[in-house]
């Protein structure tokens, strides 16, 4: 029974551990919280004297929600063949929208920010970086960024746009893409798609949390 109380507690200050990191360098609200909890590890006993540590993973926080995925495959990752970035775009804006174009295809992973594979907030963090604008790791706290946007007919390229996603709410974002222009916008969707571009419709299918405009 020593065994088994000294296994189960050095579990739980390993999944804690793990917590805090995950909110030091993603985020440190509700969303965040539950992503650190789901990939925590969780004790279970095999025998009355052994205990084993069994990884409960949730690889698609942060992603898109389900009803807003494609419904079949998607071609050249859902850019269409004659885009071309706006001739109304500013410089910073061409600057995030060229690199975040650049990672198209890359898979979803969370909690990254490239070189080889995003989180959703991770692609638009690093595409404004390139624009010389800070953002942080989050989506919950990029909801704060820049100024808003009261709607789509307001609508920038480059502009942030936020959603609740897969676990989040309309007051809690935990989904955001960058606005490509032609009422398109790109942004790491989840594991299985990973970064495209889908229509401004759809991406806001399962309801607009905001936009924010940075440039």
């Amino acid at each position: 029974m020593v065994l088994v109380a000294a296994a189960a507690l050095v579990n739980f200050v390993l999944a804690l551990l793990g917590i805090v990191v995950l909110f030091s360098t993603v985020g440190g609200t509700a969303q965040a919280a539950a992503c650190a909890l789901s990939s925590a590890s969780s004790s279970v006993t095999s025998t009355s004297t052994t205990t084993t540590s069994a990884p409960v993973t949730n690889a698609n926080c942060g992603a898109s929600s389900s009803g807003t995925l494609p419904s079949s495959p998607t071609i050249n990752n859902g850019l269409p063949t004659n885009y071309v970035i706006s001739s109304n775009a500013t410089t910073v804006e061409t600057v995030a929208i060229t690199y975040a174009l650049a990672q198209l295809g890359k898979p979803y992973l969370w909690g990254g920010s490239g070189p080889d594979a995003f989180d959703c907030s991770g692609l638009t963090m690093m595409a404004w970086a390139q624009a010389g604008v800070t953002l942080p790791h989050y989506t919950g706290d990029q909801i704060n960024e820049g100024a808003a946007v009261s709607s789509y007919v307001d609508i920038s390229p480059g502009d942030l746009v936020l959603v609740p996603g897969s676990d989040g709410t309309i007051a809690n974002p935990g989904h955001v893409g960058i606005y490509i222009g032609d009422g398109l916008v790109e942004s790491a969707v989840d594991v299985e798609y990973g970064i495209i571009v889908q229509s401004y419709s759809v991406f806001v299918g399962g309801g607009l949390s905001g936009i924010r405009h940075l440039g």
